[in-house]
């Protein structure tokens, strides 16, 4: 499972600043207000870690698992009808379409950093182009890569699966109950 090293930066960077304002908060104001401040900020730092860190794609020879914030799906590949990389991996079939947070899209200067081996693992053929998310180097297009090729062999079990993510709900609603509890 594969992630963009960014959402780990910003998640660590979140915590460590969290950190910070927690022991401002407690140990520099009123005891209430310290722990009104306290509960904000561990809110905040749930929803950074709901968003930038909890996401992610678990992909075998049978189904792919995708985690996303508040929802996890799990697809047997015979499901998936089509895949895409325009703004992240995006799956669809007779479930509808799924994007996957876990796998965004690189900037459109990724281009510039592209391999010959990235085009042979591709295909393509000298002046065919691609776009930079289905490239095999990034998140978005290896994911990509590899259910197509899982696709192409046949014979996975087709069906979909949807449920609550509750890891990424209670670390934003636990938070969110704590600061209304601290603002009685």
């Amino acid at each position: 499972m594969k992630r963009p090293s960014s959402s780990y930066v910003i998640a660590i960077t979140a915590l460590l600043l969290a950190a910070l304002a927690s022991i401002q908060s407690l140990f520099y104001s009123t005891q209430e207000a310290g722990l009104q401040g306290f509960a904000i900020i561990l809110l905040l730092t749930g929803i950074v870690f709901t968003y930038y860190v909890f996401p992610s794609i678990d992909l075998d020879d049978q189904r792919v698992v995708i985690n996303n914030p508040f929802v996890r799906h799990e697809i047997g590949l015979g499901a998936i009808e089509a895949v895409d990389t325009r703004f992240a991996l995006k799956v669809s079939g007779d479930f509808g379409t799924i994007s996957a947070w876990a796998a965004p899209a690189p900037s459109r200067l990724r281009h510039r950093s592209h391999t010959r081996e990235d085009f042979r693992t591709l295909g393509l053929k000298e002046g065919q182009e691609v776009r930079p998310s289905d490239l095999p180097s990034t998140i978005s297009g290896s994911y990509a890569l590899q259910i197509r090729r899982a696709i192409e062999k046949g014979g996975q079990p087709s069906y979909h699966r949807r449920r609550v993510n509750l890891l990424g709900v209670l670390s934003i609603a636990l938070p969110a109950v704590g600061v209304l509890v601290s603002q009685l």
